[in-house]
């Protein structure tokens, strides 16, 4: 009998924890059914930092098409993980957003077709357009999203007439290249004759001169100042010895060229000559923000940014060599092999290459004219009246040649061109977000509030586990 009720006991509680651990396991399958199809997130972080802003949401919230990202990262890269936690957020706030992580070590064909040449290279595919992200950042990627999203093209004007690099031509000395590139961003361009209409058009979103042999007329470089007066984006890419006529048209701007030509002995390291400086120190600027590619420069002059520039002109360094290179001003001793430093004459390195100039532009409140009576009889000030517009840029490289088909593949030169350009011609509604701050907050305790921690947590919590075991222990033992 008692063997009998052993038996019973033992097939009731058995089929009892059967039952139950078959429920339990049914209502994990369906939480989890659950959450696959409608997943549910919670930013407990301080910062916010895996909370997109309001304007991204709403940029993704109007998406019609699918957007396909690739990520080309290596295999357990340090920095993946934060690349998939801002990917992860994308796709959870629309389900328009997809992403992959692709090996270019693994997977070179696929670095070749997107054209990749450094790691954490973001390519956005969508709307029958591509984008590229060097930055894993919301800024940056919401930026890339928009740009997909848009079907006006932005035009860049190459001006001609002065025997520059032309972009419809595929030899070494032309810019087709560049041309090919700038498409591939979505930009339309065309040739600008500035003989043969008077102002820049009204659409010109950037001018680039791409090296001038001959000098521009007097007219062509009041064009050039008008459209920097009215808020324009100009590039200007001078040789050595050869200015275009340009020398006190960018003096004006505190930008100031010198007869010389640079000479790096870092080039033979990288296969080149000494004429061919390299360039991997880079301003603090968000053309260069992140950017860690060597760019080479073949016969560049060095490009000085004065120390005491107009006012409304600020001026920040781009590029510049090593400390190894130095600007040769003595063009007989270059001739004859026989250049070396000559500390009076010469500059020393590092030389700068590629400078910005920011240009404010004051502009009249609307209904004031400067100059008008006030009701004492005199004239209002300038500055009452005056308010700041948007600033006009110009960016001057001591070199045109990077940039022909020769070398504009060549390491990182057409990433610094595009991101030249990209910065010029960036339009007023691309988005700005504010980098979260990864703020730390530390808990201070004195010492009998740390000793009363300790032995709660390492002491009285492990005992009330034992305690509550060997109780239970009990009644079961008793229930027997």
């Amino acid at each position: 009998m008692a063997d009998t009720n052993r038996s019973r006991r033992v097939w009731t509680y058995g089929s009892s924890a059967l039952l139950g651990t078959l429920f339990f396991v049914g209502i994990l399958a369906l939480l989890a059914l659950i959450a696959e199809r409608h997943p549910w997130r919670m930013d407990m972080t301080h910062s916010g930092a895996f909370t997109l802003s309001e304007q991204t949401r709403n940029i993704l919230d109007s998406l019609e098409q699918s957007i396909d990202i690739k990520a080309f990262l290596a295999t357990a890269a340090p920095e993946q993980t934060k690349v998939k936690d801002l990917l992860e957020t994308y796709r959870y706030a629309s389900d328009r957003i997809k992403y992959e992580f692709i090996d270019p070590d693994r997977q070179p064909e696929m670095a070749r077709r997107y054209e990749v040449r450094s790691y954490g290279t973001m390519v956005l595919e969508g709307y029958g357009r591509k984008q590229t992200v060097q930055n894993a950042d919301e800024e940056s990627l919401t930026n890339a999203i928009l740009k997909l999203t848009q079907d006006e093209q932005k035009k860049i004007y190459f001006l001609v007439g002065h025997g520059e690099h032309s972009i419809d031509r595929s030899d070494k000395e032309g810019y087709s290249a560049v041309r090919e590139a700038l498409e591939k961003e979505n930009y339309a361009v065309s040739d600008l004759n500035l003989l043969r209409q008077a102002q820049v058009p009204a659409d010109a979103a950037v001018v680039i001169v791409a090296g001038p042999q001959k000098p521009l007329f007097a007219q062509e470089l009041a064009s050039l100042k008008t459209y920097l007066g009215s808020g324009g984006k100009l590039m200007v890419l001078v040789d050595p010895y050869r200015d275009g006529g340009l020398e006190e048209f960018l003096k004006g701007y505190g930008v100031e060229l010198s007869d010389d030509i640079v000479i790096d002995k870092l080039s033979r390291v990288f296969g080149g000559d000494y004429l061919m400086p390299v360039v991997m120190q880079y301003g603090p600027h968000r053309i260069t923000e992140n950017f860690e590619l060597a760019t080479f420069y073949p016969e560049a002059r060095s490009i000085i940014p004065s120390k005491d520039p107009p006012p409304g002109v600020l001026l920040e360094t781009l590029a510049s060599t090593s400390e190894n290179a130095w600007a040769e001003t003595d063009l007989e001793t270059l001739k004859r092999g026989e250049a070396s430093f000559d500390e009076p004459e010469d500059i020393p390195g590092p030389i700068s290459l590629i400078v910005l100039a920011e240009i404010e532009r004051p502009q009249t409140n609307p209904g004031e004219a400067t100059g008008t009576p006030r009701e004492d009889g005199k004239k209002a000030a300038a500055d009452d009246n005056e308010t700041k517009a948007n600033p006009a840029f110009l960016i001057v490289a001591g070199d045109s040649d990077f940039a022909t088909n020769t070398y504009f593949r060549l390491s990182g030169n057409e990433d610094l061109f595009l991101n030249l350009v990209n910065f010029l011609a960036e339009e007023k509604n691309l988005i700005t977000v504010k980098p979260r701050e990864n703020s730390q907050q530390s808990m201070l305790m004195t010492q009998t509030q740390a000793w009363v921690a300790f032995l709660v947590v390492l002491v009285l919590m492990p005992l009330l586990v034992l305690f509550s075991g060997l109780v239970v222990y009990r009644v079961r033992r008793s229930q027997r």
